[in-house]
């Protein structure tokens, strides 16, 4: 139980394949409400008399940004009508994506106002190791949503045009030279897959260009890839960013207080002197999966991935074309499962539906 306060509790559950403890919690509260985190599993909604209202996304990945905020203001309106109400948050384990929406509430509803303060007091309460959220992604879309409360912002979809990625030091993989790609996704979609780059591990820093301008808009992706033996590609990391803020990067009101959202400043000139160039850099503590490499075997303590953008001339309504262009492949040929969960999909995640 996470009590935040005497007028908000949290009751995180840990879902068993025959939610049997899920029935053990509808017997025993009347007062509850259950919002469900999960995008792999259902069930009958009927068992909480019909009090369920689903937020669904995937296992080991942020929410959509246009998720969080109406989950917040759907329970706290359902918090506010009565005090003897309780919210009953779950995901599978009730941790990961628990945790980015409790979260979440904790900063919208201002019992937090530094979005670090958020996530250590969740990671005391719900573990006792201390490890709430760990998932850097995940963080950082908390970050983000704490940028938003403190500044009373609107998030609004906004597209860039990415050009270039760069590694800074070289990855201890294969041989003498490392053959890295990359595929980016749009949400569930994906929009582009690369060539395959040449590196030495002598170099420090490896370019991989872009052979145009790709427009990417909204909660972006990218999976990278090292190919060691022929014909085959091992998963290195992954992240995601999101475009508003990365267009956003020098407004201050985005970076107030202890938070940094991103790593996102604007390039020197020499690099584009006609166009302002955008900047996404994240070390590698903030790259899902890079940051599991603790004894520093595959990558170095030092590695940074590097996206670069330019702000694009289209209007916002041309945004939602981008999956629609030349790259744009459908994702339903190859998804990658990054996810321990089962695999099924009972409802669309992409919808908040009440029943």
């Amino acid at each position: 139980m996470i009590c935040v306060d005497k007028s908000v509790t949290f009751l995180y559950c840990f879902i068993t394949k025959y939610l049997t403890c899920i029935e053990h919690l509808s017997y025993h509260l009347n007062r509850d409400e259950f919002f469900c985190r999960c995008s792999e599993r259902n069930y009958d909604t009927s068992i909480f008399h019909g009090r369920v209202a689903q937020y669904p996304f995937d296992d080991h990945n942020p929410p959509r940004m246009e998720l969080i905020r109406p989950f917040c203001e759907d329970l706290d309106t359902w918090l506010s009508e009565d005090e003897k109400n309780i919210a009953a948050v779950h995901c599978k384990a009730g941790k990961g994506r628990t945790g980015v929406m409790i979260c979440a509430y904790m900063l919208h509803r201002g019992l937090f106002h530094v979005t670090q303060e958020a996530l250590q007091y969740y990671a005391s309460a719900r573990t006792t190791n201390g490890k709430g959220v760990t998932i850097p992604s995940q963080r950082r879309y908390v970050e983000y949503y704490g940028s938003l409360v403190r500044q009373n912002l609107t998030y609004i979809p906004t597209t860039l045009l990415m050009t270039k990625i760069e590694f800074e030091t070289i990855p201890m993989m294969g041989g003498a030279t490392f053959q890295p790609s990359f595929t980016v996704y749009q949400g569930k979609v994906k929009i582009f897959t690369s060539q395959t780059f040449l590196g030495k591990k002598v170099d420090r820093f490896l370019v991989l260009e872009l052979p145009t301008p790709i427009p990417v808009c909204g909660d972006i992706k990218i999976d990278f890839f090292s190919k060691q033996r022929k014909l085959v590609k091992d998963k290195m990391f992954h992240l995601w960013f999101n475009t508003f803020f990365v267009a956003n990067s020098g407004d201050s009101r985005l970076s107030n207080g202890n938070d940094r959202v991103l790593q996102t400043v604007k390039e020197p000139p020499h690099r584009c002197p006609e166009k302002e160039i955008l900047m996404v850099k994240l070390h590698k503590h903030e790259l899902d999966k890079a940051n599991k490499d603790k004894t520093n075997r595959l990558y170095s303590p030092n590695f940074k991935v590097i996206c670069l953008f330019q702000r694009a001339d289209v209007k916002r309504e041309d945004s939602d074309s981008v999956s629609g262009s030349d790259h744009s492949v459908s994702d339903n040929d190859e998804e990658e499962d990054i996810s321990d969960t089962d695999s099924e999909s009972e409802w669309n995640a992409n919808e908040t539906t009440r029943v």
